[in-house]
């Protein structure tokens, strides 16, 4: 932190609190972690991690997982009563009307485009706006969430994210919607694919791809299948995440005859296993505002092939076939297959490795909590 800060009392707004619930989860613990050694950090959840001590944790109720837009507002009213008072900063990761400073994990309802839609599309979309008290509720909780006030900050996780929030906030001073992309925590990254699991590897030639996700459809899995189904008995695929096999999923595998080439390891609290035990991550996502897992992966020098930016925030800082291979289709098996297989040249896979271990070493939670202190004690000064 800098030098110059002041010790500041900070509550974070966050419903799960734990790292291994998501992407956003993630950050937000990270951040919040980083800020305590420097600062007095309060975090308001609803579920959380007690073993991440350095905080002091406010538990709210969970009465009720459902409906989501329900357990949405109230969190959104009890955290506001509570941090109404006694706080510097308020920092919500969640769609609520109080917070200073504002983190956008998400595309917003508001820069959703709609232009691509028929017109019985927006019909049925402006029916559902005026009939769904799901809709009412987010939409109204969006609206204050980007009211215009005078230290009201938002931070958009990626680059293009950050673009879009600014073309919806044209009227604000551009300088309260900012862009802090997550980072990673410094570890050992000599990758030695000799000491591989043999929880995860087969035969030594093996060349093992690795998919992430909690969502099948958004990040896009059965691409990914169709891509192996393409490529010869030699790769095989680790399947880590939610996204457990359903028969429709086990149907596709023993169709396309890679049913043996694929294991499902579930959701993993503690990935360096995982990533060690890899050699490419595929990332054919079709929906993310960053790609945390993406990051991830590069800092324990694994190669990735990734959306373009339209689809992963995080392509708008890599450079395509210098330290990623960047599709512009990410529905495109063939693109990715020939991704898959152009990395798998030795001196491809040499170059790409030392350029991601490079872009990973430049993108540290430390620098991304070094930036949100600043934003905090310029707007605690005021």
């Amino acid at each position: 932190m800098s030098m110059a800060s002041v010790r500041l009392k900070i509550a974070v707004l966050h419903r799960t609190f734990r790292r291994e619930a998501g992407g956003a989860e993630a950050y937000a613990v990270a951040i919040a972690l980083e800020l305590s050694a420097s600062h007095d950090v309060h975090v308001f959840a609803q579920e959380m991690d007690n073993t991440l001590d350095a905080v002091t944790y406010h538990a709210i109720p969970l009465f009720f997982k459902r409906p989501r837009w329900l357990n949405q507002l109230w969190f959104a009213l009890s955290t506001w009563w509570l941090t109404r008072r006694g706080f510097d900063i308020v920092h919500s990761h969640e769609n609520t009307w109080h917070g200073q400073v504002q983190t956008v994990h998400v595309v917003p309802m508001r820069c959703k485009p709609t232009e691509h839609l028929s017109l019985l599309q927006r019909l049925n979309l402006g029916l559902k706006y005026l009939t769904s008290p799901r809709i009412w509720t987010y939409a109204a909780l969006e609206f204050f969430r980007f009211q215009w006030q005078p230290m009201r900050f938002w931070v958009a996780v990626s680059k293009p994210l950050q673009k879009q929030l600014q073309n919806k906030q044209a009227a604000f001073a551009q300088g309260q919607v900012l862009s802090i992309a997550p980072g990673i925590y410094p570890h050992a990254s000599h990758l030695n694919k000799t000491d591989k699991s043999p929880q995860f590897e087969g035969a030594d030639k093996t060349k093992v791809l690795l998919w992430v996700g909690n969502d099948a459809v958004k990040k896009n899995l059965d691409t990914v299948l169709s891509a192996l189904a393409n490529l010869d008995a030699s790769y095989r695929l680790l399947v880590v995440g939610k996204a457990h096999p359903t028969k429709q999923w086990q149907d596709k595998l023993v169709r396309l005859g890679i049913a043996g080439r694929v294991s499902y390891l579930g959701v993993v609290s503690n990935m360096e296993q995982v990533y060690v035990s890899a050699d490419l991550l595929l990332h054919p996502t079709l929906e993310d505002t960053f790609g945390m897992v993406v990051l991830e992966a590069m800092s324990y020098g694994l190669p990735v092939v990734v959306s373009q930016e339209k689809y992963c925030g995080l392509a708008a800082d890599l450079q395509h076939e210098a330290n990623a291979i960047i599709l512009y289709d990410p529905l495109d098996a063939n693109a990715l297959t020939a991704a898959v297989v152009n990395l798998s040249e030795p001196s491809v896979y040499a170059q790409h490795q030392g350029a991601v271990l490079a872009f990973a070493e430049q993108h540290l939670w430390a620098d991304a909590a070094k930036q949100y202190d600043d934003l905090f004690q310029q707007v605690a000064a005021r």
